[in-house]
């Protein structure tokens, strides 16, 4: 019997050992490694930007000549009851291959009083043929109050090949009694794939 009581105690052991050296075994197979991957980020040189056109200097550009990134035009003017139009207040230019390219709005000064002032401001891409694109992005207050009518649509993407020059044309109108030094701001992007 003692035996059996013996060999009873070795089986356990033996059974414990080898349920050990599983999970020992199962934990050892799960390898885990890992792979590097290192990536080295440099400044360039954009293949559209922003160059000067025939109305920059009387729109107020500034800030493009950097690296065309970036353009303020700081000096458009709305007169009232009067059309205004800029043909070319910054060029659009490409010096890489073949874009797409449109304006799409960011914000625009809302909610004050300058704003009734204003009927509209519109901004179009124009070709180097002349042609206008058929997408006016336009900022309108026909109602005089202290907010712009409704958001305005984003542009479809229009192409601009390799060497092309295009115009960005704006064209203002402020209301009848528009005060003097009115002012609203607005941001746009120029997004570009």
């Amino acid at each position: 019997m003692e035996l059996k009581k013996v060999l009873a105690q070795k089986k356990a052991v033996l059974i414990t050992l080898l349920l050990a050296s599983t999970l020992l075994a199962t934990a050892i197979a799960a390898v885990y490694y890992s792979l590097l991957m290192e990536s080295k980020a440099s400044t360039g040189a954009t293949d559209v930007k922003f160059v000067a056109g025939g109305d920059s200097t009387a729109a107020g550009a500034t800030g493009y000549s950097t690296n065309g990134t970036y353009v303020m035009l700081g000096s458009i003017k709305a007169y009232p009851n009067t059309t205004l139009t800029y043909e070319q207040a910054i060029n659009v230019s490409n010096t890489g291959l073949a874009h797409q390219f449109r304006l799409r709005h960011s914000s625009i000064t809302n909610g004050t009083s300058a704003v009734s002032h204003f009927y509209s401001i519109s901004f179009w891409l124009v070709a180097p043929n002349g042609t206008t694109t058929s997408t006016e992005f336009k900022y309108l207050n026909a109602n005089g109050d202290n907010n712009w009518d409704s958001p305005v649509p984003t542009m479809n993407y229009i192409n601009i090949l390799a060497s092309q020059t295009w115009a960005v044309k704006v064209v203002t109108k402020a209301k009848a009694g528009a005060w003097n030094n009115q002012v609203a701001t607005i941001a746009m992007y120029l997004d570009v794939k």
